[in-house]
This record gives C-alpha cells, sequence and structure tokens, in this order.
C-alpha cells in the first residue's frame, strides 16, 4: 500500500470518527420539534458516510475510485443538511464555522485520495 493513500484513508476515517462524535452532541442540543427527524437524518447520513469510509479502506484498488465516489456523494449529503441546520439556525455560527472547516479538510482528503486511485493501474488479468 502506498504510505500517502494509507495515511489518507486513516486520517479520513479518524476525522469522520471525531466529526460523528461532534454531530451527535450538536444534535441533541436540537429542538425537540428537529432532533428526532431532521437532526436523525443527519446522524444517519454521517454513518453513512462513515461506513463509507470503511469499506473504501477495504476494497480492492481496482475498485477502490467506485468506493471513493460513494464517500463523496455521501459527504455531499450530509454537508447540504448541515447547510439546512444552519441556515434553520439550529447550528451557531461559531459551530458552522468549525464545520466548515472540518468539512472543508476532509473534503481535501477525500479529493486525495479519489486523485490516488484514478492513477493507480489496474491490475492485468492473466488468463
Amino acid at each position: 500500500m502506498h504510505t500517502s493513500e494509507s495515511q489518507s484513508k486513516f486520517t479520513l476515517y479518524i476525522k469522520l470518527f471525531q466529526f460523528q462524535k461532534y454531530i451527535y452532541l450538536m444534535v441533541h442540543n436540537f429542538p425537540k420539534e428537529y432532533k428526532y427527524g431532521f437532526g436523525q437524518s443527519i446522524i444517519d447520513m454521517a454513518w453513512e458516510t462513515l461506513d463509507n469510509t470503511i469499506k473504501a479502506n477495504i476494497t480492492e484498488n481496482n475498485f477502490k475510485a467506485d468506493a471513493i465516489a460513494e464517500i463523496s456523494k455521501s459527504f455531499d449529503k450530509l454537508k447540504t443538511r448541515l447547510r439546512m441546520a444552519y441556515e434553520l439556525r439550529l447550528i451557531s455560527n461559531k459551530s458552522y464555522t468549525y464545520i466548515l472547516k472540518e468539512t472543508t479538510g476532509m473534503g481535501r482528503e477525500i479529493s486525495r485520495w479519489m486523485n490516488w486511485a484514478k492513477s493507480i493501474k489496474p491490475k492485468q488479468s492473466s488468463a
């Protein structure tokens, strides 16, 4: 395994795991009318993103780009929900600034990992 690829995937996993904890604490403070529907959808999307990262970590290199694309899709959905929470004033300016900083960094990690996955040559089958 290439060193930068290894670092990227584990760094992303750790960041997403820490971010998941932050999201739980954030949603806990949502008003009741948002906590169990909308708040739960944010938590679920964060889990989907983390689960997709775990899946991509164990996917063979030949199929890694597709797996990383799934991370990117769920991550974009998560960011959209977080933006909506901010616009509904469920998230403070300070919290949203932190969220933007973290999601920007994680987005870069996903992009780097995708670029790496696209750059590797598929194994030739020896038939």
